[in-house]
């Protein structure tokens, strides 16, 4: 009695086993036979809760586009207004949970959804399935490309108006923002639609494109320089490392649009068995053409050292990193945020 017993327990325990095994979907074990890959990409995830499964999925499927290159540079002002009015499209991600979101870039996200979601109570395991339909998405990023590439040349357009300017710099500053952000949707379209990428990318103006002419543009523009008690030019060579990493050329002619000027102060003390070096530096930047001046900045402050010759170098080599940390930051966020003057 206890032999057939065992022998129906396990009947039975077999079956239960068999049975939950052909209960599992079949995009859970075959995708493509239910999401064909001709006309979608799918990621499949599982875990112990839904939102780890659905997590996964979606992660799996926008694996499938491989690492986008994130630009270490802050966005200008003029980038997050155009992306707050809607004047260009990077993102979009749909009905996914903020987790999800806040774990991807935004960029591989476009087009995914959930399809569905199943419980294996026998595994005590969600499964889900992240689909992309491939006609559908290639439009959506089709329209996105096209729109930023016309706030491209609006831009190309703005800055034809003053060339030979920070300004125009500065619209070609901005439209390679934009221009690389589309090399980025651009990479994820061939993936998805290789065909209707290639010929998007024919179309559009080129990263290349635009570098070439904003270099064309820095060529012309000449910076003067005039610092007051800056002996061997130790402080203007920071100002001119700064400006050549633009393609900014530097001169001692008041001729030019714009100039740089200032003054450098210090003086020596003696407290015990250290000397000391206090110094300040007042500069101006300003577009004589315009009138105006553009901003100012005033570094100042105390070094110390066992001689004379120590306390002063060491005071060139803080005001070196001082110019290329504050200068640097004002001159960066005056060139990314100029905006047309009608």
């Amino acid at each position: 009695m206890k032999k057939t017993l065992l022998i129906t327990f396990f009947i039975f325990s077999t079956c239960f086993v068999f049975c939950a095994k052909i209960k599992m979907p079949e995009w859970i074990i075959v995708p493509s036979s239910v999401y064909p890959s001709d006309l979608y990409l799918n990621g499949t995830g599982s875990g112990d809760n839904r939102e780890i499964a659905e997590l996964e999925a979606v992660k799996n499927l926008s694996s499938i586009f491989g690492q986008t290159v994130i630009s270490k540079k802050v966005a200008s002002k003029k980038m997050e207004q155009a992306l707050s009015d809607k004047k260009i499209e990077f993102t979009s991600s749909g009905n996914l949970n903020q987790n999800i979101t806040s774990q991807i870039k935004a960029e591989n996200l476009i087009g995914i959804e959930i399809a569905e979601y199943f419980y294996n109570k026998s595994e005590k395991k969600w499964y889900a399935i992240a689909i992309l339909q491939k006609e559908k998405t290639a439009a959506i990023y089709e329209n996105f490309i096209k729109k930023n590439d016309d706030e491209v040349r609006k831009a190309l357009e703005n800055a034809e108006k003053d060339l030979n300017s920070f300004f125009g710099y500065s619209e070609i500053e901005f439209a390679l923002e934009i221009s690389e952000e589309n090399d980025n949707l651009l990479k994820n379209l061939y993936v998805i639609d290789f065909e209707k990428a290639n010929s998007l990318s024919q179309k559009v103006v080129s990263v290349q494109t635009l570098q070439a002419v904003q270099k064309k543009i820095a060529d012309n523009i000449t910076i003067f320089v005039n610092l007051q008690n800056d002996e061997d030019n130790k402080i203007k060579s920071s100002f001119q490392d700064i400006f050549s990493k633009y393609g900014f050329k530097t001169s001692t002619s008041k001729k030019e649009r714009y100039g740089l000027t200032g003054k450098y102060t210090s003086e020596l003390s003696k407290k015990g068995k250290f000397s000391y070096c206090i110094y300040t530096l007042d500069i101006q930047f300003s577009d004589y053409l315009g009138k105006e001046e553009l901003f100012a900045i005033n570094l100042k402050g105390r070094e110390g050292a066992t001689s004379e010759n120590d306390a002063i170098n060491r005071t060139f080599r803080v005001l070196e990193k001082n110019i290329e940390s504050e200068f640097r930051e004002n001159f960066d966020s005056y060139i990314n945020n100029l905006y047309y003057k009608k």
